[in-house]
């Protein structure tokens, strides 16, 4: 997505509206879907489908298990995910650099079983998220950076593509400018093109610890219209940039499950 969305269209309406448009998210409420979606889940939670999402293992184990990694321009000099208790990433990048750091659950090391999750079975399938996390740091070197803090899931279409769906709780002004969302319109759609469709959860206080709660098929569904063979791959954090920033994300207490 970045690659397309750089231009800084539409940012004089954002920065006017945005504190109105995102209030600032606290610990005691963020993202709440249906009554029917629990609060919060847990480890004990029925239909649980990941495993360690309280980091509650071994450093090499939680490595093993959350899959800490980057793409792009970046290197081992300038990211870092750490665990004790909580994921804690750390990225800082100059101009000309460009990429994400990502951690979370996928199917091959993170799921119970190792294996893909139908997200459809003559219906689709309900699978609920809930986690919680702290932007403790974001710097803009000169403020039209690209930045974009998420919870992202991957979804295998039945045809073998591969394709994205992300929640977004941070952004960054010249994200929220990309003309192909409708978050300056008070829509909560960032970005649709290409395999990817972002959504807008709130814009959450830099320094606190937020809740999370939310119904990732309503999400899924409502991008890409579920279908017989879906299956969900993934689900995970990431920090996604162009440009030079310092960013700081804690996070912790992911837990997905699958409600039949």
């Amino acid at each position: 997505m970045y690659r397309r969305c750089t231009r800084f269209l539409f940012l004089v309406l954002i920065l006017a509206t945005f504190p109105a448009m995102f209030p600032q998210v606290t610990n005691r409420a963020a993202a709440q879907v249906e009554g029917t979606v629990p609060q919060t889940l847990t480890g004990q939670t029925p239909g649980i489908i990941n495993v360690d999402g309280d980091f509650s293992m071994s450093e090499n184990q939680n490595r093993m298990f959350w899959n800490p990694h980057a793409t792009g321009t970046l290197d081992s000099s300038n990211w870092a995910v750490t665990f004790d208790g909580e994921a804690c990433v750390f990225l800082q990048t100059k101009t000309n650099e460009h990429g994400h750091v990502a951690t979370g659950a996928w199917w091959n090391t993170g799921f119970v079983g190792k294996e893909k999750i139908a997200m459809y079975d003559s219906k689709p399938t309900q699978i609920l998220a809930s986690f919680r996390a702290n932007v403790s740091t974001v710097k803009l070197d000169s403020g039209t950076e690209w930045l974009r803090i998420a919870l992202a899931c991957a979804i295998q279409r039945a045809t073998g593509e591969v394709v994205y769906t992300e929640m977004d709780f941070w952004d960054s002004p010249t994200v929220l400018s990309c003309p192909s969302g409708n978050v300056g319109l008070g829509g909560d759609v960032v970005y649709r093109g290409g395999d990817v469709v972002e959504y807008k959860l709130g814009q959450v206080a830099l320094g606190e610890l937020n809740g999370f709660s939310l119904n990732l098929t309503k999400y899924v569904d409502s991008a890409w219209s579920l279908r017989p063979g879906d299956v969900l791959e993934s689900a995970y954090f990431v920090v996604e940039v162009v440009g030079g920033v310092t960013v700081g994300l804690r996070a912790c207490d992911l837990w997905i499950a699958k409600f039949e």
